[in-house]
């Protein structure tokens, strides 16, 4: 499956980010080697990246896991689906050995663009519009999702998963929206949304919030959802 690789190091990213944002001492560190040591057995540094990425995603539902990058099949509660086929134990190792070496993005813009990268998108800026608790906005394009994303931040009256449903059908662009779920402590699932999906509820009326870098069926299906 394409992709596999930069989603792999895309997780690590934003693994590495919200552990530095939060310290549990289970997911690296000192700590979490000792606890991996005891019970890894015949187990591999990938089968590692995935217990965390499975551990987060139930945190954080649907903000990390395979299942929703590369729309999968599977049982929601599921981060990686019933076709999933990881990472070589090879490669999986030097994803850790680099992820451990490379240090935690310190703030959620750092963040956003070490998610990215490995997909090779770069993220532009994007001046979103003013944000308030009633605001409704459907999404679409990587640069609008991380400038909203920093405009939340730190908003207790505002709530992403309640507020925003996103439009992305890459699998980049649905990595980097389920990562925010998790930067912003999203503790329900996020809708995203593929320009050939239908979401359960209307978005009719909505605000329709596009970046340039989205794909012309993705802006084209957010205005749809909107009614614009």
């Amino acid at each position: 499956m394409e992709g596999v690789h930069a989603y792999y190091e895309s997780a690590l990213a934003a693994l590495r980010y919200v552990e530095h944002r939060a310290p549990t001492n289970r997911r690296f560190g000192a700590d979490a080697d000792l606890l991996w040591a005891s019970f890894h057995g015949h187990l591999a540094d990938v089968d590692r990246i995935e217990l965390l990425v499975r551990d987060a995603d139930a945190q954080w539902p649907g903000s990390l896991g395979a299942r929703g990058v590369f729309a999968l099949d599977g049982a929601e509660d599921d981060a990686f689906g019933q076709d999933w086929s990881p990472l070589d134990s090879v490669r999986g190792a030097e994803l850790w050995r680099d992820a451990l070496a490379t240090p935690a993005p310190e703030n959620l813009g750092a963040a956003l663009a070490q998610v990215a990268a490995p997909w090779r998108t770069q993220l532009a800026p994007f001046d979103p519009p003013a944000i308030t608790a009633s605001s409704r906005l459907v999404v679409a394009g990587p640069s609008a999702f991380a400038a909203l994303a920093q405009a939340f931040e730190g908003r207790a009256e505002l709530d992403w998963a309640d507020q925003v449903a996103v439009v992305a059908s890459a699998p980049a662009h649905r990595q980097l929206a389920g990562f925010v779920g998790a930067a912003l402590n999203a503790t329900k699932r996020v809708s995203i949304l593929a320009a050939n999906e239908t979401p359960t509820t209307s978005l009719r009326g909505r605000s329709p919030i596009i970046s340039p870098d989205a794909s012309p069926e993705d802006a084209a299906h957010a205005k749809s959802l909107a009614g614009a």
